[in-house]
C-alpha cells in the first residue's frame, strides 16, 4: 500500500524535492565536520570545530556550546518525526506524545532561519518553513551520473549515510565525523545528552559496506576519544585538536529545561 501511495504521489513529490538542487557543489573542494549525537561528545569542546563548516544530526543544537560551532546545515532525516505523536522502536512499542519535536520547531528551524534544515518529506504535511529542504530515498537531479552514491544505495536509512551523502552533494572532498561512536572500535552506545559515559558494545564494522562506497566519493576521517575505527581512516581528539579530552556530565552541557523535555522519551537514560 505505502509503495502505491508514493508512486501516486510522486509527481507532486518532484517539484518540492528539487529545492535541494541550489545546494550542489556550493561547498566545492572544502572540507566539513560532521556532528552526531555519540556520547563521545561529553569529552570534545565543542570549539575546538569552528574550523570547517558543519552539517549538525540529531540533537546537537541543544548543546550548552553549540553557538561556538560554524554549522549552516541541520539533519532530521527521520520520517514522521514531526508529529505529535510517535511510535517507539523497541520494546514496549506503543505511541507516544513526542515532546522532542515541539522543541525541535521553536528552538531550531525557528530559531536558526537563516540556517537549512533536511528531512523526510513524510514531515511536509505538518512542517513547512522557508529553512526546510525535503528529501526522499534519492537526489532528484538528472546531472548527477547513473554510478552516484544515492543511485547506488539509499543513503537516508539513517543519520550518518544521510550526512555523508549531503556532504558530497554539497560538494565537500573530505569529512570529519564527530560523535559517530558507531564507527569507533571498540564503539560506545548512548548519547552525549544521556547521563553517564556510555555503554561498550560488540559492534563490528558498522556500516561498512555503505561507507567503502561513500570513500568513493568524500575522504572521511572520524575523531575518537581514544579507540580506533575498523571501518575508516581514525584520529583521536587529542591528535586532531592538541588538547586532552575533558568529560563533562549531561547536566554540564544541557539546560534542565532541556533535560526534562528528554527525560520524556521512552528509553533514554537522563538522570
Amino acid at each position: 500500500m505505502k509503495s502505491v501511495l508514493v508512486n501516486c504521489l510522486r509527481p507532486a513529490m518532484d517539484p518540492i524535492l528539487a529545492g535541494i538542487r541550489k545546494y550542489k557543489d556550493i561547498h566545492k573542494g572544502e572540507s566539513c565536520y560532521l556532528f552526531g549525537d555519540g556520547v563521545s561528545i561529553k569529552w570534545f569542546d565543542l570549539g575546538t570545530f569552528s574550523d570547517k563548516q558543519g552539517i549538525v544530526c540529531g540533537f546537537l543544537p541543544f548543546h550548552n556550546d553549540f553557538s561556538r560551532l560554524h554549522s549552516e546545515y541541520f539533519i532530521l532525516i527521520e520520517p514522521w518525526w514531526f508529529y505529535p505523536f510517535q511510535r517507539t522502536t523497541s520494546p514496549p512499542v506503543k505511541f507516544v506524545q513526542n515532546h522532542l519535536q515541539k522543541l525541535y520547531r521553536k528552538h531550531v528551524i525557528e530559531k536558526y532561519t537563516d540556517k537549512t534544515v533536511f528531512t523526510n518529506i513524510s514531515n511536509y504535511p505538518v512542517l513547512y518553513n522557508k529553512n526546510i529542504c525535503y528529501t526522499f530515498r534519492d537526489i532528484i537531479d538528472v546531472s548527477l551520473t547513473d554510478n552516484f552514491i544515492s543511485h547506488q544505495m539509499n543513503c537516508f536509512a539513517g543519520s550518518l549515510r544521510a550526512s555523508i551523502l549531503i556532504a558530497i552533494y554539497l560538494g565537500f572532498d573530505h569529512c570529519h565525523l564527530v560523535g559517530f561512536d558507531y564507527t569507533h572500535f571498540p564503539s560506545k552506545s548512548r548519547h552525549w545528552y544521556e547521563k553517564g559515559m556510555g555503554l561498550v558494545n560488540d559492534l563490528k564494522y558498522h556500516e561498512q559496506d555503505f561507507l567503502e562506497l561513500a570513500k568513493q566519493f568524500i575522504d572521511i576521517t572520524t575523531i575518537t576519544l581514544d579507540a580506533g575505527s575498523n571501518t575508516l581512516n581514525h584520529i583521536t581528539y587529542k591528535a586532531h585538536t592538541g588538547l586532552d579530552p575533558v568529560f563533562k556530565e549531561n547536566t554540564e552541557i544541557l539546560t534542565r529545561k532541556y533535560l526534562n523535555i528528554f527525560n520524556k522519551w521512552p528509553g533514554y537514560t537522563i538522570f
